[in-house]
């Protein structure tokens, strides 16, 4: 677990048994009803130790997770999915999502995509974290199963799905009613190591599968009226008058 990570500094009670918890470079989502609850996301294989941390904190055990939620197929975000799904545990994304952490296809960002930029200091950086998180390693997800929201109705925070394609196909947003909060995945994030600003923000186009859809999600995620942001990347963000305004669209040196 890196030194500088703790749950009691990097889990946050965002509402009432809803849990944002902000990972060195990932983050995931607790949706917790008595001993059981909801997991979005998974992070990074190498955020194992932390995921368990911070289950424990909440007086968890990943053995009465009620099911496990992606928002999209990208390593950071079903890096431990597999492990969980052999647990017993179901795993669930969209239809249109399956192929690709099955890894019957892949929208995720190359080295080769990066090209030179992989010389810069903030894009090496992320990189090589990237790597030393297992961001390289099989974590395709047989076992994960198609979503509904009726499935979603039946689970702990009772989330509800929002269709925020761009990122990858079949990118996913959940609207957690009860607080009023929107875990974005990287249809939206507030930080990000290769980014210079804090905020609001898109992740530049090359991370994206198609960009201009990425966009056009935002105004997606404005129409739910959202009062608080729960990213796959950065902060938790409070939105006043539930208005997402952009710091940036990710059109930044290197990615200009």
């Amino acid at each position: 677990m890196p030194k500088n990570w703790s749950a009691e500094n990097n889990v946050t009670e965002v509402a009432e048994d809803v849990f944002f918890v902000q990972g060195p470079a990932v983050n995931w989502t607790i949706l917790k009803q008595g001993k059981e609850f909801t997991l979005i996301d998974t992070g990074y294989p190498g955020n194992w130790p932390l995921l368990q941390s911070s289950m424990n904190f909440l007086g968890l055990a990943m053995e009465n997770a009620a099911g496990v939620l992606l928002t999209h197929g990208h390593s950071d975000h079903i890096g431990n999915a597999a492990r969980i799904s052999a647990m017993g545990i179901p795993v669930f994304a969209s239809h249109a999502e399956l192929p690709n952490i099955r890894r019957e296809v892949l929208e995720q960002v190359t080295v080769k995509d990066l090209g030179s930029r992989i010389l810069r200091p903030r894009v090496g950086a992320w990189a090589a974290h990237a790597i030393r998180s297992g961001g390289l390693s099989d974590v395709a997800v047989p076992g994960v199963a198609a979503m509904t929201q009726d499935i979603l109705d039946g689970l702990p925070g009772s989330p509800r799905v929002v269709a925020t394609g761009g990122h990858t196909s079949g990118h996913v947003s959940f609207f957690v009613p009860s607080a009023k909060a929107v875990v974005t995945g990287d249809a939206l994030i507030t930080g990000h190591a290769v980014s210079p600003v804090r905020g609001p923000q898109l992740l530049p186009a090359v991370f994206h599968h198609r960009p201009a859809e990425t966009l056009a999600s935002v105004e997606v995620l404005r129409q739910l009226g959202a009062e608080t942001i729960l990213p796959g990347h950065g902060p938790v963000v409070s939105v006043l008058d539930g208005t997402i305004e952009l710091v940036s669209e990710g059109r930044y040196s290197p990615f200009v």
